[in-house]
Parts: C-alpha cells; structure tokens; sequence
C-alpha cells in the first residue's frame, strides 16, 4: 500500500500526487493538517513534503522527484 503525506500549499506534493492520477496509482493521501498523521509522520522522522510510505515493501523515502522515479520504475 502506498501512502503519502503531503500538506496545504506545496509544490512538490501537487507534482507527485499529478504523477500518481497520470498513472492511475492507488494511494491513500494523508494531509500532515491532521494531527494524527503529523505524529506518524515525525515519528518516522521525516522533515520534508512530500512523504511517501510504500508498506508492502517497506520503502520510506521523501524528495518528490525520487518518489516520481521510484512509483516508475516498479510500474505501480
């Protein structure tokens, strides 16, 4: 399951959360406005938006340009 924390205002989160609607990707987007997903998201000890989190192989990685290459390279 991919899961990618963005925030109001952002660039870089629109740029990957564009790539992902061109793929057809299906994603749960959790807005750090919540509360709940800024303490996941800290405790995963990311500074930077976006955020993605891909569960089912256990990648964690922020800087949009590298999410937009690694969601191409896996074809998801």
């Amino acid at each position: 399951m991919l899961i990618l924390y963005t925030k109001n205002g952002c660039s870089y989160c629109e740029k990957v959360k564009r790539v992902f609607l061109e793929k057809s990707l299906t994603y749960e987007e959790r807005n750090i406005e919540n509360l709940d997903y800024l303490k996941e998201l800290q405790d995963y000890g990311a500074r930077t938006m976006p955020y993605l989190v891909d569960t089912t192989a256990n990648v964690k990685m922020a800087e949009s340009d590298d999410i937009i290459d690694y969601v191409s390279e896996y074809n998801f």
